[in-house]
Formats: structure tokens, C-alpha cells, sequence
């Protein structure tokens, strides 16, 4: 064979390739193929929503000279999962049959003073419920799961200042 015909073949072949390709992503994109490329399940964050508080932990820093250099206060919460996008979950819920909860924690960093430690004390001890306030600082650790053989990548702590949220009173 000539080097024309040659390259032109290779050249020929190369652009087959690349339209089958392209037409096989337009497909898959447009009859939703989801075995081929699974979507990533994601929970969000809950703002505005009313967590249930399980537990909480608190400690206090002291420099050498034993003056108080600051406190982080470790509430667990429970609340109910959303998870995005919806109209991947599973079935069972997507319908409401079954419900998933989160239980996570939240680290409440850089407490500046004892008075303000001792304030978040007695409002944990006499509060059931907190929301996190929209518009603050928030920080999230994500861990990988499975939820009805589908990967999710779900909260496993929240990281915020002490003025990040606020306790709810029934």
C-alpha cells in the first residue's frame, strides 16, 4: 500500500472511533445508563432543621501557667437524611417506605471563655434540639457508604464556631 492511503486509513479509522464514542455518550446521556457510569449519592447538609440532641462532650485547654487557652464541645445528633439527587435512591426511599437517619457529630471549635463554656453547658443540658444557621461558617467530613447497593457519601462530622447554631426549646 502507499504511505497516502496508509495514513488516510489510519486517519479514517481514528474518526470512526471518535464518532462511535461520542454517539455512544449522547446515548448514554440521553436513555440514562446508569449501570455504565453510577451516579455518586451525596447528603446534604441539613440547614434549618431541627437535630435531635443525643449527647455531648465537652473539654477545656489550659496553657502551663494553668490559665484557660480555650474549649471545643462535641454534640451528637440525630436527624433525618436527605440525600442527593433523589430520583437515584432506591426505591423503597424514594417512596417513604423507608427513611434514613443520620447520626453524626458536631465539633463546636474555639469556645473563647470559661463564661461563654459554661452558658453552652446549661443550654445542652436543658435543650433537646439545635439548628445550624445557614449563612455561617460550616466544615463537613464526608465518609463513603452503601445504601441499597448504591454508594453514598455521607456526613460524618460538622465543624462550626460557637456561633454557627442555636438551641431550640418545645
Amino acid at each position: 500500500m502507499k504511505p497516502f492511503m496508509k495514513n488516510f486509513l489510519k486517519a479514517f479509522i481514528i474518526l470512526v472511533i471518535i464518532t462511535a464514542l461520542a454517539t455512544a455518550v449522547i446515548y448514554f446521556d440521553l436513555y440514562k445508563l446508569d449501570w455504565i457510569r453510577p451516579t455518586l449519592l451525596v447528603e446534604q447538609i441539613p440547614y434549618e432543621e431541627i437535630f435531635e440532641i443525643t449527647e455531648f462532650e465537652d473539654a477545656e485547654f489550659y496553657d502551663s501557667t494553668n490559665e484557660f487557652v480555650g474549649a471545643e464541645i462535641r454534640i451528637g445528633v440525630r436527624f433525618l437524611s436527605h440525600i442527593s439527587p433523589p430520583e437515584k435512591l432506591p426505591e423503597e426511599y424514594k417512596s417513604g417506605v423507608k427513611k434514613e437517619y443520620s447520626s453524626v457529630n458536631i465539633y463546636v471549635k474555639d469556645v473563647p471563655n470559661l463564661k461563654t463554656l459554661e452558658k453552652m453547658r446549661e443550654a445542652l443540658e436543658s435543650s433537646k434540639y439545635l439548628k445550624l444557621i445557614k449563612n455561617k461558617e460550616i466544615h463537613a467530613t464526608f465518609y463513603e457508604s452503601k445504601l441499597g447497593n448504591k454508594k453514598v457519601k455521607r456526613i460524618e462530622e460538622i465543624s462550626v464556631k460557637s456561633d454557627g447554631y442555636y438551641f431550640v426549646k418545645y
